[in-house]
């Protein structure tokens, strides 16, 4: 499956920003690089399981 960008924009500043989907699974944090407001553990954490069910989904 070929690495996507997911677009974030922040809540605090609307910076802008995307990252890899490898990059989010390979992160313990993510905050926005503008002024550095963090997206909750609850969120990466179904963020991640929701890249997790695509990738598996497009591998069977």
């Amino acid at each position: 499956m070929t690495d996507l960008n997911v677009q974030f924009v922040c809540p605090d500043c609307d910076h802008s920003f995307s990252l890899s989907t490898q990059e989010i699974l390979e992160s313990d944090t993510l905050s926005c690089p503008s002024c550095g407001c963090p997206l909750s553990e609850d969120e990466l954490k179904h963020l991640k399981i929701a890249i997790n069910y695509s990738q598996e989904k497009n591998t069977h």
